[in-house]
């Protein structure tokens, strides 16, 4: 384990025992490397799921769900919304359904956050018309329920919550 600057008293005694909390052993100073909450959708049209490819890391070229971080001050069902809205276009509406959250690993730059991840299904009335924003997705592709099975999505949390979707809709 190596010591990291305080943010306090700016001495080189800051340590974890667990990776979680951080203390100064100079000013006792704590503090708790806390997840950060984000979430995904499942958005079905006629039994084809909504697919986005991601345009930057991590996973940059790979298929995804749907989602992004939770602001400050949003819910998770708000905040899905919004991300669906910013990526896609597509409003996944009020009738979000709870899936499940799982937690995973994001890697951005040299630091890897510990995320929970909370995933909400939607049936859409109607095919909406996608709308790509490339600085976040390169494309989208909906994808028949039935070849979701073998699919590899970018992020383990993902994946997890499309093979529960799956099998709750069999």
């Amino acid at each position: 384990m190596s010591a990291h600057y305080c943010p306090k008293c700016g001495q080189r005694t800051f340590t974890s025992q667990d990776n979680n909390c951080y203390q100064c052993s100079h000013c006792q100073f704590e503090v708790f490397r806390n997840v950060a909450a984000a979430v995904g959708g499942i958005l079905v049209y006629q039994q084809h799921v909504l697919l986005v490819k991601r345009s930057k890391a991590p996973a940059t070229g790979e298929w995804d769900l749907p989602g992004g971080f939770v602001n400050p001050d949003e819910s998770a069902e708000q905040a899905l919304r919004r991300e669906c809205r910013e990526e896609t276009g597509v409003d996944p509406g009020e009738s979000l359904q709870y899936l499940g959250a799982w937690p995973n690993q994001y890697p951005y730059k040299t630091l890897v956050y510990p995320t929970m991840d909370i995933f909400f299904a939607a049936e859409l009335h109607n095919k909406p018309a996608c709308e790509v924003d490339n600085s976040e997705v390169s494309g989208f592709s909906w994808r028949p329920l039935s070849d979701c099975a073998e699919l590899k999505l970018a992020f383990p949390s993902a994946q997890q919550a499309l093979s529960r979707y799956l099998s709750l809709s069999q």
